[in-house]
């Protein structure tokens, strides 16, 4: 079960990173082929890729400590056995 919990954290996690990284390079791309000028696309022009990889690695490293943080704590496991039968294998 906690292989489970984890995976769908760092799935999670995934998935929006790659809507990130996907936003932003699309946005770019925008500013830079249609020639857009302003506050935001010059922010957007402006972002480093290297320091939203840094971010990127931080939020994987947070959401790791986070998730098994949440499992040991909220005891996660035992509610999910909780509701299994006497002599019923829990699900791992």
């Amino acid at each position: 079960m906690r292989r489970v919990y984890c995976n769908l954290t760092i799935t999670g996690l995934s998935v929006a990173v790659a809507l990130l990284i996907g936003t932003v390079e699309l946005l770019g791309l925008l500013a830079d082929q249609l020639g857009l000028h302003g506050a935001f696309w010059d922010w957007v022009s402006s972002l480093d890729l290297n320091i939203i990889g840094f971010v990127i690695v931080g939020l994987f490293v947070m959401t790791w400590i986070v998730a098994l943080a949440v499992w040991r704590f909220a005891r996660i496991e035992e509610r999910s056995t909780a509701h299994t039968q006497p002599g019923e294998p829990a699900v791992d």
